[in-house]
């Protein structure tokens, strides 16, 4: 008797729970299913707590429990109660519709003959349908529809943002951007960009782009969507196009004095006497100063740089150091400097590489592009920068 009553009470505490949580879940109600031929049509009543889209499930099987995982939803909005399904298997098909709110937050309660049904509720052959309608899908918050397409020598990047206002962050990287560790190879290009907005990357190499709200990075919950907020197409601006960018000043036009003053103000010029035998003799005699060479600076290389690293980007400018540097080979040094540049590197690295490629530009008598080299390393490196810069003035004024 005991053991009677102690299984009558957890039924009662069993039910009671299942009904709190049925009251106090939002879910749709009144679920009805009617079939005409291979036509499904599905209605219902939304709920009035929860004013998001609704999820259809469908299933082989009763749904019990919990949803299947492998089974994705169908799309409704709020408002519509009525879907039209299309399916030949007539016997085994179970649907289960959930609600959600504004928020995102689906709520998955299986209530049977609530909003979980099978085929054999409701029979309306007689009812006709209405015609099949594609439900509409969600639209997609946030940013969606990035796009960045090659227009000569720049990239054109737009996008599409809904919600509320917030910054985003445009990222540049030379692999696809597909997940959140992809962002530590990338760089920012801007903050608080607009759409459309206008790129210039280093040539010849391929881009991918991608944009992402900075209070999604602050927190960690930055969900990257090839194909939505981050490009699966590369762009590539071409070398040939990049060089035509470079502007040529234009020529002054030929001012003719003759021509613009009165006849006979210009006196003619006298007919050019040579110099007699003497003369050109006392010429060749004279020794004209000789000019001393110019005295270069003695290249430099930062101790860090002078051993072998384990690997990651110093391994790179270390073989350029050792292969073309330390051999004088100047040309060569620069060319690799300048590609092992146009990569993103770390700031540190950057730095030291931006150094060298000063060196080999005053050595291959490139003074100003030197110069604004060691410019912008004054507030890194002052002492090695200012005596380089010292160095590159005197070369141009030699």
């Amino acid at each position: 008797m005991k053991k009677v009553f102690f299984l009558l009470l957890v039924s009662v505490f069993s039910y009671t729970l299942w009904a709190q949580s049925r009251d106090s879940a939002p879910h749709i109600t009144g679920i009805q299913v009617e079939v005409r031929s291979n036509l499904i049509r599905l209605s219902w009543v939304d709920s009035p707590d929860a004013r998001g889209p609704v999820y259809i499930f469908r299933s082989a099987r009763p749904f019990a429990g919990s949803v299947p995982a492998n089974i994705r939803p169908v799309i409704v909005r709020y408002g519509q109660e009525y879907y039209i399904d299309d399916t030949d298997d007539m016997e085994n098909v179970y649907y289960f519709i959930a609600a959600s709110d504004l928020q995102g937050r689906r709520f998955e309660l299986i209530l049977p003959m609530i909003n979980s049904t099978s085929l054999n509720v409701v029979q309306s052959p007689e009812r006709e349908l209405p015609l099949l309608v594609q439900a509409p899908s969600e639209p997609i918050r946030g940013i969606s529809n990035l796009k960045a397409a090659e227009d000569g020598e720049r990239v054109i990047i737009t996008y599409d943002a809904t919600g509320p206002r917030r910054n985003p962050i445009l990222y540049r990287s030379i692999q696809p951007i597909r997940q959140p560790q992809d962002l530590l190879n990338a760089v920012i290009v801007t903050s608080g960009m607009e759409s459309p907005f206008i790129d210039f990357p280093v040539p010849g190499i391929t881009w991918y782009y991608a944009v992402i709200y900075e209070d999604e990075i602050a927190t960690g919950s930055m969900g990257i969507r090839p194909g939505v907020n981050s490009t699966e197409t590369p762009v590539t601006i071409t070398a040939e196009l990049a060089a035509e960018r470079s502007i040529r000043p234009m020529p002054l036009p030929i001012l003719s004095l003759r021509s613009t003053m009165p006849q006979g103000f210009f006196a003619e010029v006298p007919p050019q006497i040579p110099l007699g035998p003497g003369a050109v003799n006392m010429l060749r005699d004279i020794q004209m100063p000789q000019k001393q060479p110019l005295a270069y600076k003695n290249p430099r290389i930062f101790s860090v740089d002078m051993e072998a690293p384990t690997g990651g980007e110093e391994s790179a400018l270390f073989q350029i150091l050792t292969e073309y540097f330390v051999n004088f080979e100047w040309e060569k040094a620069r060319i690799s400097l300048q590609y092992y540049l146009s990569l993103p590197r770390s700031a540190e690295v950057e730095a030291r590489a931006r150094f060298y490629l000063g060196q080999t530009l005053y050595f291959t008598h490139k003074y100003r592009e030197a110069l604004m080299e060691f410019l912008t390393l004054r507030n890194i490196h002052p002492i090695e920068a200012n005596g380089w810069i010292d160095a590159v003035l005197t070369a141009m004024v030699y």
